[in-house]
């Protein structure tokens, strides 16, 4: 039923590119990317999710982020079936003669086994532990990001770019308005974070993988994407704001007000406890710091 639900909106949503299937890649080196169908969901956390990720060691400042719970009408996109590759990446920097801000500048903060350590040593090559080209992309700004999504739009003369942070919520909870996905507990074999670390309302605990895995690993969620939770932070395209009040309710970034420093992250990584890998959570970085952060890619369609 849902992959015919999928089927349908992608249709209703492409008037001008029938030829697109549900999964596609525009080019060779372009990352595989999923149709993701129209729809409303309820953006942010209930107060009881709130209380249980705070009984997890999350700090308060996180969760008064996750309010006001709004509506949020999302339209038809692509996103990307996974985070962006290590080898993807490579291909870009290949074509243009990239250069990360971390090459050119003083490095990335990356984990040498026992802290995290800023290095001039340290990009999105060399991120301090090992990982194969199918792992996501590390060591990476929100301006290397915006710089391969603008690649990827020229290579191929189709509007790529990051997703919206409402688009990054709904894509990530794919129909489902519970803390992750799949439900209301979460173990490490399900995705990867901080497996030793306190745990998410009863949840399991778990190994610490202490580095990335590839993008492919565990299931994938309802709409078809892989990690939406654990393994790399994601950039989104949003100004970071302490809260929901006069977010956009179309899905679009939000770009006015807030702390235009300071761009949002979306995910958690393999180096969090579980409460902040939920559908919820909302980080924040200045666009140029690099650390255990990298990306995942969105399509805009064409309608009429």
């Amino acid at each position: 039923m849902l992959s015919l639900l999928l089927s349908c909106s992608c249709l209703s949503a492409q008037a001008k590119e029938t030829e697109v299937e549900r999964v596609f890649k525009d080019c060779k080196d372009c990352p595989e990317m999923v149709v993701i169908p129209a729809g409303s969901f309820t953006m942010g956390s209930s107060a009881s999710e709130q209380a249980l990720a705070k009984a997890a060691d999350l700090l308060d400042s996180w969760t008064s982020r996750e309010n006001p719970l709004h509506s949020v009408n999302i339209k038809s996109f692509a996103a990307g079936k996974y985070a962006v590759t290590k080898g993807e990446f490579a291909a870009f920097v290949r074509s243009k003669g990239y250069q990360t801000e971390a090459e050119r500048g003083d490095g990335c903060t990356a984990w040498t086994g026992s802290e995290w350590k800023k290095s001039s040593a340290y990009n999105w090559r060399n991120v301090g532990f090992s990982q194969g080209a199918d792992h996501p992309v590390v060591c990476v700004s929100w301006n290397d990001a915006q710089a391969y999504a603008q690649w990827v739009s020229q290579t191929t003369g189709k509007t790529y770019r990051l997703l919206s942070e409402a688009e990054r919520e709904y894509a990530a909870r794919g129909g489902t308005q519970s803390a992750f996905w799949w439900g209301e507990t979460i173990n490490t074999n399900q995705t990867n974070y901080y497996g030793t670390g306190p745990s998410y309302n009863g949840s399991p605990k778990g190994p610490w993988r202490k580095g990335t895995v590839a993008v492919s690993s565990f299931s994938p969620n309802p709409f078809g994407l892989y990690n939406v939770h654990g393994n790399v932070w994601e950039w989104v395209q949003d100004w970071f704001h302490n809260d929901y009040n006069g977010a956009p309710t179309d899905g679009s970034p939000w770009k006015s007000g807030g702390e235009q420093k300071h761009w949002v992250l979306r995910g958690g990584s393999w180096d969090n406890y579980p409460a902040y890998l939920r559908s919820a959570i909302r980080g924040t970085l200045t666009p140029d710091l690099r650390n255990n952060v990298g990306f995942r890619l969105a399509r805009t369609f064409l309608t009429p």
